[in-house]
């Protein structure tokens, strides 16, 4: 009896862990495109150390948008090749399946018909707006929390189990 009592208690204990639907989420890493002051260009390092890494995007008053390839930033000019590419949509924000983006640098100027030079050279008062995209939150998925909450529940839930089968053993050997 006291066998058929402890199986039947061990099978229900396992039946009832065994229904929980697991459903993974991923952190979301969350940036957004900032207008930034146009003399950043030529003062912060993430722009003048970093313009290898970067992607410059110029977009003149004809809506037309060039990438600038070969950037050479000086104190206050830029300097690059201009290569037309079809207008791509400047995102406000971007999430985990776009992050690639994130090294865009977007730069409206104050000139036109920009497409008959392959080469171009800007200074501070040309440049019209200065964005590029900086992190402004990473929101974790609930999966830390959740793995968190299931290790404690678990091994709460296992020490229960064995005393249990401890308290029940002794009570039952007592018969």
């Amino acid at each position: 009896m006291k066998n058929k009592l402890l199986y039947l208690f061990i099978t229900f204990v396992l039946a009832s862990c065994s229904t929980y639907n697991y459903q993974t989420n991923q952190d979301i890493a969350i940036y957004e495109l900032k207008t930034e002051p146009k003399e950043a260009l030529f003062t912060e390092r993430k722009y003048t150390k970093g313009s290898h890494t970067l992607k410059f995007y110029i977009h003149d008053l004809d809506d037309s948008t060039f990438q600038c390839n070969n950037i050479q930033i000086y104190d206050s000019t830029l300097a690059g090749e201009l290569e037309a590419v079809e207008s791509d949509i400047v995102r406000d924000s971007l999430y985990m399946e776009n992050t690639y983006l994130k090294n865009e640098v977007h730069i409206n100027i104050d000139r036109q018909c920009t497409n008959k030079n392959s080469q171009i050279y800007l200074e501070t008062n040309e440049i019209v707006k200065l964005q590029s995209y900086n992190l402004t939150r990473q929101r974790q998925g609930v999966t830390k929390r959740v793995k968190t909450f299931l290790i404690i529940y678990f091994s709460l839930s296992l020490i229960a189990l064995i005393g249990s089968v401890i308290w029940l053993n002794s009570f039952f050997s007592g018969w």
